[in-house]
């Protein structure tokens, strides 16, 4: 790092070098890499002024970024064909074949990358995440997150995003000063940096209800769509996890539209309209706001202005809105966009779910093929209870008819 790239004013008073261990190989050189960083690449990545943290930033710096590729452990392909194997064998009584790929042998290759960002103090320099504010550690994992996009355009590998939540939970850190001659020295032994997650992959769960479970399958296999939204809303829950906080939008604003559009045409059916009359509705409105302001109020009643408050215009501020912004600006979301996407999608569901019950005796077919027993249990008065369970259980008999209904309808939107 050259001094003439630091500021007047703004010598650091060290270095903080982060090693980040990939979960696969980047064919990158070995080649030390300087990367400026200023306000603007900050600005690009969504950092507000206020986020800056001034205990440690420099008003503009060059980070250093070194590749290598590591040998370790066993290749996790042969290594899972020898479990698998291992469990046939004891569920079958037939015993692996002895041979074995020719990279059974073959270690397993992953890249590291070393980041060095100069600090102005060595507390700062190696403080964890914590104040909502950009860190050292932070900035050195969007330096590697877009390294690895930087390769996966150029080259056209499918590589995965780093997400945050993909990092080791566990990075190790060290603390270095310039020399006079304009070198680094690392004097103090390594620090560990503990992250605030830990991998899907490293929990070990509580067991699962095998009753439920068979439940949910047999709804899926059989078509039901509310299992369907349901897959949907948990898909994005589990992407909110991962840390992919764009797909766990995108994914809500998936579990919304179905569950509108789905709670739309169950109500058409009911009244007797053939799918061609029905698709005929998205037509004339094509826009699912412009559809929600005109025919589900009249239906189900209650509150769905998009523009007061309330579940419909959540829905539209946090999802929908939100969700216009990442595919026509491209850019990425926040950790906050994603929790208020994914709350607004239960609060609509909910809202849905809410209405279909109370409107038993005018939809009672659309309330069994889009709501179950615990919706009920939720929405319904104790003196109703009973007989909207009972209302739901004779109905749920017409759920076939309706999903040929509604395979048909689909087909007549795609064909207009």
């Amino acid at each position: 790092m050259e001094p003439s790239e630091v500021p007047l004013g703004q010598e650091p008073a060290g270095v903080v070098a982060f090693s980040f261990v990939l979960p696969y190989a980047v064919p990158l050189s070995t080649e030390p890499v300087q990367i400026h960083v200023g306000h603007e690449y900050l600005r690009i990545r969504g950092v507000d002024p206020a986020e800056h943290d001034d205990s440690w930033m420099l008003d503009a710096f060059t980070c250093l970024l070194t590749w290598s590729t590591e040998s370790h452990g066993a290749d996790p392909v042969f290594e899972g064909s020898v479990l698998a194997s291992s469990v046939l064998a004891r569920v079958t009584g037939r015993a692996a074949r002895e041979t074995q790929p020719e990279t059974a042998d073959a270690p397993r290759e992953r890249s590291v990358a070393v980041v060095m960002v100069p600090v102005k103090s060595r507390a700062a320099a190696l403080t964890p995440p914590h104040d909502g504010k950009v860190d050292p550690l932070t900035l050195a994992h969007w330096l590697v997150a877009d390294s690895v996009r930087s390769v996966r355009i150029a080259s056209s590998i499918p590589l995965p995003e780093l997400h945050y939540k993909a990092l080791n939970p566990i990075i190790p850190a060290a603390f270095g000063k310039q020399t006079d001659a304009g070198a680094i020295s690392f004097d103090e032994g390594q620090q560990a940096i503990v992250l605030d997650h830990v991998p899907v992959q490293s929990v070990t769960w509580e067991p699962v209800d095998a009753v439920s479970v068979g439940n949910v399958f047999t709804q899926l296999t059989l078509g039901s769509i509310s299992a369907l939204i349901r897959d949907h809303d948990a898909r994005s829950r589990a992407e909110h996890v991962a840390g992919d906080y764009r797909a766990s939008v995108l994914s809500s604003a998936v579990t919304c539209e179905v569950a509108l559009d789905s709670t739309l045409a169950a109500m058409l059916w009911e009244e007797g309209k053939t799918p061609a009359e029905a698709a005929q509705m998205w037509v004339n409105a094509s826009s699912i706001t412009l559809r929600v302001k005109t025919t589900y109020a009249p239906r189900l009643g209650g509150t769905w202005h998009l523009d007061s408050r309330g579940a419909v215009a959540d829905w539209r501020r946090h999802v929908v809105d939100v969700r216009n912004s990442l595919i026509h600006s491209g850019r990425t979301t926040t950790v906050a966009e994603s929790n208020r996407a994914g709350e607004g999608a239960a609060e609509l569901i909910s809202f849905i779910s809410k209405r279909l019950v109370l409107k038993w005796k005018i939809y009672p077919k659309a309330l069994a093929v889009m709501c179950g027993p615990s919706s009920v249990d939720q929405h319904a008065s104790k003196k109703q209870r009973a007989n909207i369970q009972e209302a739901l259980e004779r109905n749920s008999a017409f759920a076939a008819e309706f999903h040929r209904w509604r395979d048909d309808w689909l087909k007549e939107r795609a064909s207009l």
